[in-house]
């Protein structure tokens, strides 16, 4: 996904666990860490576009690299006195929990990851998402918004960046469902027009969940 959703996706974990100790600062670090992932985009500088295909989340989208760096980032973030009061086990639940939302978000997108280096460079992808769909973003916007800033200071203060969590986590499971209708439904036409194929890829285009196309 791009690194807005990315960012506010991690926020919004960011404020879910550390938002009643620390405030807004939660969010801020939340939506930092679950973008360190895409830093291997620096890697362009060295590499052309086409290595890059190959390159790009690979490791630092893999789930080794959430557990690792998990205890990295965790352990750094023990040592700054604004997470003085929260316990190692707590900072090491947020931020696995920042990385590993990242990669596997990006996994429903076309483009995959590779999540399971060093072990495996087989890429996984759903293919039920764009990388940018504001259908998914925007309640993750708003739900965060209204969590950290209009009702701040209300004790309840939690319960929007949820709501925001819950929207865009059932529109991710329905991009799933509706992968398989169009799947079907361009199947049954594969069908009726008598073309075989080895095998058959369905991803959305353009907006939201709407426009699809299907290579045979």
């Amino acid at each position: 996904m791009d690194s807005i959703t990315q960012g506010v996706l991690g926020a919004a974990i960011g404020e879910a666990f550390l938002g009643k100790k620390i405030g807004n600062k939660g969010a801020i670090i939340g939506a930092i860490v679950a973008t360190i992932p895409d830093l291997d985009v620096v890697l362009y500088l060295f590499y052309d576009k086409f290595e890059m295909l190959s390159i790009h989340r690979g490791f630092s989208h893999s789930i080794a690299f959430s557990f690792l760096g998990a205890f990295i980032i965790a352990f750094i973030l023990s040592k700054i006195k604004w997470f003085e009061r929260i316990t190692l086990k707590l900072l090491l639940l947020f931020t696995w929990l920042c990385l590993f939302t990242h990669i596997l978000l990006d996994a429903f997108t076309a483009y995959g990851t590779q999540l399971f280096l060093p072990f495996s460079d087989k890429r996984l992808g759903f293919d039920s998402i764009n990388v940018v769909d504001p259908i998914y973003t925007i309640p993750l916007i708003v739900g965060l918004f209204l969590s950290i800033w209009i009702y701040r200071t209300n004790d309840k203060r939690s319960k929007f960046k949820k709501y925001g969590l819950i929207i865009s986590s059932l529109y991710l499971i329905f991009t799933l469902v509706n992968k398989e209708i169009v799947k079907t439904k361009v199947e049954t036409r594969l069908a009726d027009q008598n073309i075989e194929y080895n095998s058959l890829l369905t991803m959305p285009v353009g907006i939201a969940n709407i426009n699809w196309y299907g290579v045979a």
